[in-house]
């Protein structure tokens, strides 16, 4: 199953006892393509950035949920998004699955393992060498002087 993330603005001049049912639309119509939601915001006031359509405020929410047909499922809640009113704008991002996380943090492991490992006098020796250079030219232009 893939991980996706749905963001999403209802217009200021819905009520707030509305704005509930709104998300609540917008769930329904995840649940009933066989998503299952596992984190859900509710949707708050805010103030916006700029203007969008001529409003200067909105209720963002967003919800957390997977799909485990997306092509078909996610067509269709687009297709709900937009010609759903009371919603301003949306995003729908696609989140890494878990089993992607889980792999992510075992190569970091990995490397974090092989940089610790690497020998540390071979980046000391280096610099003692130039700094023998250093010593020898500034010796040179001291006697010119």
């Amino acid at each position: 199953m893939q991980n996706y993330e749905l963001a999403f603005h209802i217009l200021p001049t819905v009520e707030e006892t509305k704005v509930g049912e709104v998300k609540l639309g917008i769930e329904n119509q995840i649940t009933s393509k066989g998503g299952a939601i596992s984190y859900s915001k509710e949707p708050e006031r805010t103030r916006l950035s700029y203007l969008i359509k001529h409003n200067t405020h909105a209720y963002f929410g967003y919800i957390h949920f997977n799909l485990p047909s997306p092509e078909e499922s996610l067509k269709e809640l687009n297709e709900y998004m937009k010609l759903n009113g009371d919603v301003l704008r949306y995003m729908i991002l696609k989140m890494p699955s878990d089993l992607q996380k889980g792999k992510d943090m075992l190569k970091q492991l990995k490397m974090k393992e092989r940089a610790e490992r690497r020998p540390k006098s071979a980046h000391k020796q280096v610099s003692e060498k130039e700094d023998k250079e250093i010593e020898k030219q500034l010796e040179e232009v001291i006697e010119k002087l």
